[in-house]
């Protein structure tokens, strides 16, 4: 069975992307990706195209725009002329030309697939429901990556709840490359004597840094021996909106470490060695590659009470949960979370092990593969009618 992956994010998703990948070739497929800039592909073992332009920041929205239809272009011809079995879809980056040509993959015969991230964007266009929903009915089978997707998919386009599924993201087990701890502060500029908390990856509204400041500058009043990590670039999202709740609260470099900025792979693991405990306080989300790298690291996480981190976040077992949107509720489980530090190394190992028997890659790679295969018998069927 010939598999096109695209993957119009991979500077920032390929942990997923090349593990699928390498695990759909293990599955016995033959696989290629077609990648936005990625600069390093090693670890994937099939070939990989770079066409897309959308993690470029030094050019333009028009630019992006023409680029994203010209691969679009590139992506039927190939996949026409090499006779590819399945186009797997992950990411939808223009809703009203990705709806267009996975209608004319369909037309020309390729099966379209999509293992769906999010369900619908967290910046979401007045126009995409509808195409969306264009997108989705075109797809022959739509996986989800957490149980709760799964109600969250038909609940959104109750027409379409016979094509969808559950396949769990799998772990990043392998992209873990830990430290020593007083290596990595050392090298961060971090202070050796505090617990230090870390939140990770890309700042946007949803996933609420503004509450963890809050939580963490009234944390601050009470303790003197913490100390916060942030580490990530913005994304469609205001910085200042964070700098003024950091001027509020006073938190200055004795507490607080700032870096805003893309953080590239070689740098991710002094980060990840140097804290003691991983912040997620997210308001929602569908699932997350960031929860999957703090388990890989063996870190305790403090997370949000949503149904995506509930599946492996166990209070008091893996971590520690907190009520979304709540400054307060965050506040006491950091705190419950510095209180435990004898437990940090057995929780971030519970929490490691967890995931690594739940989400196996080789599992994942053969239920995609059986996926593929029912996608493309109903899709032969429906076409030869």
């Amino acid at each position: 069975m010939k598999v096109l992956i695209l993957d119009q994010i991979a500077s920032v998703n390929f942990k997923y992307s090349f593990s699928l990948a390498n695990a759909l070739l293990d599955a016995g497929c033959r696989v290629e990706m077609v990648t936005d800039g990625v600069e390093d592909t090693g670890y994937c073992r099939c070939p990989c195209h770079r066409r897309f332009l959308t993690s470029r920041k030094d050019i333009g929205k028009l630019r992006k725009a023409l680029n994203y239809l010209s691969v679009w272009r590139w992506i039927l011809r190939k996949a026409r002329r090499e006779r590819f079995d399945i186009v797997h879809l992950e990411w939808f980056s223009l809703s009203p030309a990705d709806a267009f040509f996975i209608r004319r993959l369909a037309k020309r015969g390729i099966c379209p697939v999509a293992g769906v991230h999010d369900i619908l964007p967290f910046d979401q266009k007045r126009f995409d429901l509808y195409f969306y929903r264009r997108i989705y009915a075109w797809c022959s089978r739509i996986f989800v990556q957490a149980q709760a997707n799964v109600a969250r998919f038909q609940a959104l386009f109750p027409e379409l709840h016979d094509k969808v599924s559950l396949i769990p993201h799998g772990h990043f087990l392998d992209f873990a490359a830990p430290l020593p701890a007083d290596t990595a502060r050392t090298r961060l500029g971090i202070p050796k004597d505090r617990t230090v908390f870390l939140f990770f990856g890309q700042i946007k509204k949803v996933k609420g840094l503004d509450v963890l400041l809050t939580a963490f500058g009234q944390l601050c009043r009470r303790r003197d021996n913490l100390f916060l990590v942030v580490a990530g670039s913005v994304w469609k999202d205001d910085f200042s909106v964070y700098q003024e709740l950091i001027d509020r609260f006073g938190l200055d470099s004795s507490v607080l470490r700032t870096d805003i900025r893309f953080i590239p792979e070689e740098e991710l693991s002094a980060y990840y060695s140097a804290c003691d405990v991983c912040v997620l306080p997210y308001r929602d989300v569908y699932q997350s590659g960031v929860l999957q790298l703090v388990y890989a690291y063996g870190k305790p996480a403090v997370a949000t009470a949503i149904p995506s981190f509930e599946e492996f976040v166990s209070e008091g077992e893996s971590g520690f949960l907190c009520a979304p949107g709540d400054a307060e509720s965050l506040s006491r489980a950091m705190e419950r979370a510095a209180d435990r530090k004898d437990s940090w190394a057995a929780m971030g190992a519970r929490g490691r092990e967890k995931v690594r028997k739940a989400l196996s890659w080789d599992r994942i790679g053969a239920r995609v593969t059986g996926l593929y295969k029912e996608a493309l018998a109903d899709f032969r069927q429906k076409k030869g009618q």
